[in-house]
């Protein structure tokens, strides 16, 4: 996977495994040794792929007690937070808030994929502007879309995209919220999301790599 990835033209790749209660929970230790022995790998066989250190981190009840030591994106103060599908606007917030109250910066990794920034909305402006009434505007889930993503931006949240929800992997919603994201000038981020070798096969042609 690591040799694919160079000849896709990467140099640097942020490894994120999940960190989630009873199903992903390798603490940060097992992760910067894993981590180092693949490097160790790597640079023996020749393949020039730098790897950075991260988790992606869900968004759950246990949340608060993973970030009294959490593991940033690299010697950045960046915490990849994963959104579940269904959740409350207002969760989202307290979680975020409390990652920027312990110092650090939320990454919402993939945003297109979660059912509370999706959108059915036919054009952008029917979305963001609030085209019609104002008054079922703001009934709408077009509304709170639009109001959540505003709040965690002013509070310095960043936005990451998946590339394979812009090729249509994930389906016609997120793909078309991806592209009604990136229009606005949401993403503040990319990412591959890649989980085995056969995720390379969508980067060719596709992706012109970078860290």
């Amino acid at each position: 996977m690591s040799a694919a990835l160079c000849k896709t033209g990467f140099t640097g790749v942020y490894c994120t495994p999940h960190l989630i209660k009873s199903v992903y929970e390798a603490n940060n230790d097992l992760v910067l040794d894993s981590l180092a022995a693949l490097q160790t790998r790597l640079n023996n066989e020749n393949i020039n792929l730098e790897l950075f250190p991260g988790r992606e981190y869900y968004l759950d009840e246990f949340l608060s007690g993973y970030l009294e030591n959490p593991l940033p994106l690299g010697e950045t103060n960046f915490i990849m937070l994963e959104i579940p599908i269904h959740i409350s606007a207002e969760l989202i917030k307290d979680a975020c808030f409390l990652i920027k109250r312990r110092g650090f910066v939320p990454m919402i990794a993939h945003p297109e994929r979660c059912s509370i920034f999706s959108t059915s909305a036919k054009k952008e402006k029917s979305w963001f502007g609030f085209t019609g009434s104002q008054r079922n505007a703001k009934n709408s889930k077009q509304y709170e879309s639009s109001r959540l993503i505003e709040y965690l931006k002013d509070i310095g949240c960043a936005f990451q995209g998946n590339f394979g929800s812009f090729l249509g992997i994930y389906g016609e919603a997120a793909q078309k919220t991806a592209n009604i994201l990136s229009k606005m000038r949401v993403y503040t981020h990319f990412g591959t999301d890649l989980h085995s070798r056969a995720g390379i096969k969508y980067l060719e042609g596709n992706v012109k790599g970078e860290k």
